[in-house]
C-alpha cells in the first residue's frame, strides 16, 4: 500500500474553476469567490490515484472506481472549503489592520508592530526607534472645509510620509494627522533624519481642496525602542519629545513653529488665516 503522503499529493491534483484559488492568480487581500466550484477529476487522475493506493488493475471494478471517486470528491470538497476559509480569514485580517481611509496601518495594527519591534530589540540587543510626525490644527481644517477636506489632507499627508521612508518600514496612523514610523536597529541620527524628512515634505507640499489652499506646519518627536520596553511608555516618550521640541527654539520651520502642537493653530486653510 502507498504512503498517505502520496495519496494526498494525488488529491491536490484537482484544480478550481475560480479566481479564489491561490494557484489561479488571486491578488493578496482579494476577497475569495464564495461561488467557486471544484473542477471534475479526469479519468486518468482516478486511475493514477487507484494505482498509488495499491489497487491492482484487475480489481479496479466499476464499483471500486465509484468508491474511489466518492472518497476523492470528499477529499477535494473538504480541502477546497478549507482553502477558501483560509483565504477569507486572511482577507478579514488584512481589512482589520488597514486604516479606514488612509494607505497606512491603523493604530491597533501599528501598536502590534511596535510590540514586535520591542521584542526584536530584546533579542538582538540593538535598539529601534519610533518616529512620530503630526500636522497640528486639523480641527481648523475640519471646521473650514468639513470632514471631506480633513480626510483629503490626511490622505495626502499619509502618502507623503509613506513615500519618505523605506517600503519595509511599518507606518501607521496613531492620531488625527499623526503618523508613526518604526525603524529597526537604527541610530538616533537616522531617526531624526527620517522625522525631519517627513516633516519637511509636509511643509513643502502645496495643498488645495476645492480651490482653497492650505499650509501645514509639522511637529515631530522620536523615542528609543529598548529591550522589554512598554508600548505606552515608548509612545509617551515620543510625544513628550515632540512637545519639548515644539516649545523650544529649534522646533519646526514655519511661522508658528514654537507653538504647542496641541493648540491647533498650524494646519489651516489660507482663508482662515485672513478671517
Amino acid at each position: 500500500m502507498a504512503e498517505i503522503r502520496e495519496v494526498q499529493a494525488y488529491g491536490r491534483a484537482a484544480g478550481y474553476t475560480s479566481q479564489g484559488d491561490g494557484r489561479s492568480g488571486q491578488k493578496p487581500g482579494e476577497q475569495p469567490d464564495p461561488g467557486a466550484k471544484l473542477k471534475s477529476r479526469e479519468p486518468r487522475q482516478i486511475r493514477d490515484t487507484a494505482r498509488v493506493l495499491g489497487i491492482p488493475a484487475a480489481e479496479f471494478t466499476p464499483r471500486v472506481q465509484d468508491a474511489v471517486i466518492l472518497i476523492l470528491n470528499e477529499m477535494d470538497r473538504v480541502r477546497f472549503e478549507l482553502e477558501v476559509c483560509h483565504k477569507h480569514e486572511k482577507h478579514i485580517l488584512d481589512l482589520a489592520d488597514q486604516h479606514a481611509y488612509l494607505p497606512v496601518l491603523n493604530r491597533r495594527a501599528f501598536e502590534r508592530e511596535l510590540s514586535r519591534a520591542a521584542v526584536q530589540a530584546e533579542r538582538s540587543g540593538a535598539p529601534g526607534w519610533l518616529v512620530t510626525v503630526m500636522a497640528a490644527g486639523m480641527e481648523l481644517v475640519r471646521r473650514r472645509l468639513g470632514l471631506a477636506g480633513a480626510e483629503y489632507l490626511e490622505t495626502r499627508l499619509a502618502e507623503l510620509a509613506r513615500g519618505a521612508i523605506e517600503p519595509t518600514a511599518p507606518i501607521g496612523a496613531v492620531g488625527i494627522a499623526e503618523f508613526g514610523v518604526l525603524l529597526g536597529e537604527a541610530g538616533r541620527d537616522q531617526a531624526e533624519t527620517t522625522a525631519r524628512r517627513i516633516a519637511e515634505r509636509f511643509e513643502a507640499q502645496p495643498f488645495e481642496y476645492q480651490g482653497e489652499p492650505m499650509t501645514v506646519i509639522a511637529h515631530w518627536g522620536i523615542a528609543e525602542i529598548g529591550p522589554a520596553a512598554a508600548i505606552d511608555a515608548i509612545r509617551h516618550a515620543a510625544d513628550a519629545h515632540m512637545k519639548a521640541r515644539a516649545a523650544g527654539p529649534d522646533a519646526g520651520s514655519g511661522p508658528d513653529a514654537g507653538s504647542d502642537p496641541g493648540t491647533g493653530g498650524e494646519a489651516v486653510s489660507e482663508s482662515s488665516k485672513s478671517a
